[in-house]
C-alpha cells in the first residue's frame, strides 16, 4: 500500500491526495469501462473536453468501442460502403 500512496502522492495533477486519488479511480473506472465518459466528467466534476484533454495530455487511451464493438462497427461501415456501390450512390 505504501507504494500506492507513494504514487498517488506524486501524481501532478490536482493538490488535495483525495482529488488525486478520486481522479485515478474514475479513470480506471472508465478505461475498464465500467462507467461512461459523462459519468466519469460528472464524478470528477469537469466538463467532458476537460476530462478529452486531461486524458490526451495523460496519455491516457480511452475508446467509446471495445474491441469486439470496434470490428463490428468496421464490418457495417464495409456492408453499408458496397451497398452503396453496387447502388451507384458512391
Amino acid at each position: 500500500m505504501e507504494e500506492i500512496d507513494r504514487i498517488v502522492f506524486s501524481f501532478p495533477l490536482f493538490k488535495d491526495y483525495r482529488e488525486k486519488e478520486r481522479f485515478l479511480k474514475v479513470v480506471g473506472l472508465l478505461v475498464s469501462h465500467q462507467i461512461t465518459f459523462e459519468k466519469a466528467a460528472q464524478l470528477l466534476g469537469i466538463k467532458l473536453e476537460e476530462l478529452s484533454f486531461l486524458l490526451d495530455k495523460l496519455g491516457v487511451e480511452y475508446s467509446f468501442l471495445d474491441e469486439e464493438e470496434a470490428e463490428l462497427e468496421i464490418e457495417e461501415i464495409r456492408r453499408v460502403r458496397e451497398e452503396l456501390k453496387r447502388e451507384g450512390r458512391l
